[in-house]
């Protein structure tokens, strides 16, 4: 790439670069002469201004008919057309077509539009050569309808593109015609090609950014279709009636005739254009490219002509917007289902670690990459081009502050840890856990852009200002100018990004049940544990209650005749209590096993069950004075009494 000039230096520090991204092309204060443009009030139709080329229509400068009504600057027919159309413009839009009138001097044709402008309406008047008849017409959108069929059997945009611009050269007779698609950067290219010998071949070149600046853009998708007979004009001003705005505040962003902005028509100019007509293709409200109609001298194309083209080019631009994003989507889901074969060998069930380290390997034979890696935790899996592990490793905390799903095609940037010389590109898709990372990595790409010229724009000194004030101009040469682009990786397609965000999710999952799956092995350890537990616990416990039962046995055996009443009690109760305590012991262990044993269901009474658990807590009942109030008899139920009972 050529080193910048020394003037362009040297003005770089008083250059406003955006000045092109301010420039207000809807108010540029004049018309093309090709036509001629009546400000008019909404409700009396008095004009109120116009260009100053109407005194060859009216006869008479346009100061002298300033505020006159309309009724009286045409013939009663031609007036009778043009108001029916303007009481039914009430909404800002573009530019509506009113008919064919009749010129008031030379009753020469015109084409009449207007559209509204706040509370004032524009009426722009266009001289018709010839008035087209109705089997030209006929066969004009014939001729449209049979290239929009052939378009719809294209099998990818670019092959639809090529003929869409092949026909519009057939019908338009311009001498070349392109179709251009915009790039991502916001520069363009010329994506297909019909020419003559009047214009080099622009073909796969590139026009930078800066070649259609914000405004430019805007309008596009404001007015789809912009047309210039002859570039090589002298704009034709407008004069306002006073105690109005100047001319200067019109906005004629809808108008057919405004005239182009100095960068814009000196730009045609340069290339050697004398008439252009531009076609917008537009994807939802988004600039997607755009159809260029050159010619080497003036041409005239009439409005029904440019409205067919304008009907082909709505109809290419739905068609080959579907057709791209119908190849997309094909792209897509084979490589989601390459993901997906991957993320089969993820068996929850049974893992195998030879299959989640055969992923690295899976992914650069699925993915258009130079190498893969898996980081988990302490372990790094790489397969193909890729850095060292310890190079890895050093940009793992960095990846950890990113989003989740991370992309670039130009690392190591600022603050970011390097990869190496051979890697420029990267996809980083974080697993479960910090420090867990599918990357996918791509290799510098150093390839040659081929630009219509060198895309820098020319700066030269702005007449009458201070010294050192430059400004930017339209480029004069637009000879092939290559540029070699180092430092990027291919970029990334969508296609590729969702594909790895489907192999992202399916390892999560994965070691989502490889989680779930420890913490299950851990749970049955843990119950298996506690089984043993509670069995030794219980044996333990019902050695000493048989003891004490079976020496309450032998104390009433031994003395049991000659103890009081009170006495007796006392013993039996000793007995009793060991006994229940014993089944209470046994209850708990059957309950630890619970999980474990099939229920045994029966019909339970459910008050005689809360009855015996009553009795064996009558003791403690008392002892803490507690009331059992039952309200209502309880119900009969089918249920496990035993786990009841301990519930209970």
């Amino acid at each position: 790439v050529p080193s910048p000039s020394p003037v362009g230096q040297s003005a770089m520090c008083t250059l406003d670069l955006t000045q092109c991204d301010r420039e207000p092309v809807q108010f540029p204060g004049a018309i093309m002469p090709h036509g001629y443009l009546l400000l008019v009030s909404a409700d009396e139709h008095r004009l109120l201004g116009a260009s100053t080329n109407v005194r060859a229509l009216f006869g008479s400068p346009v100061e002298d008919l300033l505020n006159q009504p309309l009724e009286s600057l045409f013939h009663s027919s031609a007036h009778q057309s043009l108001a029916r159309g303007l009481d039914r413009i009430t909404e800002s839009g573009p530019p509506r077509y009113l008919g064919c009138v009749s010129a008031p001097k030379s009753w020469e044709p015109l084409d009449a539009f207007a559209h509204r402008n706040g509370d004032h309406l524009i009426i722009e008047l266009e001289a018709l050569d010839t008035e087209p008849v109705g089997t030209v017409l006929t066969e004009r959108f014939a001729d449209v309808m049979r290239c929009a069929e052939a378009l719809q059997s294209a099998a990818t945009w670019e092959v639809g593109l090529e003929g869409v611009v092949r026909d519009i050269k057939r019908l338009s007779g311009f001498d070349s015609v392109k179709g251009v698609r915009f790039v991502p950067d916001g520069s363009f290219q010329v994506i297909a090609e019909a020419r003559g010998e009047v214009f080099p071949a622009f073909l796969d070149k590139r026009f930078p950014r800066s070649d259609i600046p914000d405004p430019g853009r805007r309008q596009m998708l404001l007015m789809p279709t912009q047309y210039a007979p002859d570039l090589d004009y002298a704009p034709v001003p407008l004069i306002m009636a006073p105690g109005l705005s100047g001319a200067a505040d019109v906005d004629l962003g809808f108008s057919l005739l405004r005239s182009i902005s100095r960068m814009c028509n000196r730009f045609y100019l340069n290339v050697g254009v004398r008439s252009r007509l531009v076609l917008t293709l537009i994807d939802q409200g988004e600039l997607w490219g755009f159809i260029s109609c050159w010619h080497g001298s003036a041409k005239r194309v009439s409005y029904a002509d440019r409205l067919a083209y304008q009907n082909l080019a709505q109809v290419a631009s739905l068609s080959l917007v579907e057709k791209e994003k119908a190849g997309r989507y094909r792209r897509t889901l084979e490589a989601k289902r390459r993901m997906a074969a991957i993320a089969q060998g993820l068996s929850p069930d049974a893992p195998d670690p030879a299959e989640v380290e055969r992923i690295p390997a899976a992914l650069l034979a699925s993915l258009d990459i130079d190498g893969a890696a898996l980081c988990l935790g302490h372990r790094i899996v790489r397969a193909g081009n890729t850095p060292g592990i310890k190079a890895i490793q050093a940009m793992l905390p960095w990846l950890d502050q990113q989003a989740a799903f991370y992309q670039t095609d130009r690392w190591p940037t600022d603050g970011e840890t390097a990869l190496g010389s051979a890697v420029t590109g990267l996809l980083s898709a974080r697993l479960m856990e910090p420090g867990q990372y599918l990357l996918a990595f791509r290799p510098e790409w150093v390839h040659e852009v081929k630009w219509a010229g060198d895309p820098r724009k020319p700066v030269e000194q702005i007449p009458g200002a201070a010294p050192g004030e430059f400004r930017l101009t339209a480029r004069g040469s637009f000879e092939e100018w290559k540029q070699v682009v180092k430092g990027h990786s291919r970029p990334w397609e969508d296609t590729e990004c969702e594909a790895l965000k489907d192999l992202q999710t399916a390892i999560k999952l994965w070691q989502q049940a490889q989680k779930v799956r420890v913490l299950m092995l851990q749970l049955e350890d843990s119950n298996e544990e506690l089984k043993n537990f509670a069995y030794t616990v219980s044996h333990d416990l019902q050695e000493p209650l048989r003891g004490i039962s079976n020496f309450g046995q032998f104390l009433d055996d031994s003395i049991g005749g000659t103890l009081a009443s009170r006495e007796r009690n006392w013993l039996n109760g000793i007995r009793k209590l060991s006994l229940r305590m014993s089944q209470q012991i046994e209850a708990l262990l059957h309950f630890s096993r619970a999980s474990q044993q099939a229920l045994d269901l029966r019909q339970i009474d459910l008050g005689q069950l809360l009855a015996q658990v009553l009795d064996n807590l009558a003791g403690r009942i008392s002892e803490t004075g507690t009331e059992i109030i039952l309200p209502r008899a309880l119900p009969a139920f089918r249920g496990d009494p035993e786990r009841i009972r301990v519930v209970l």
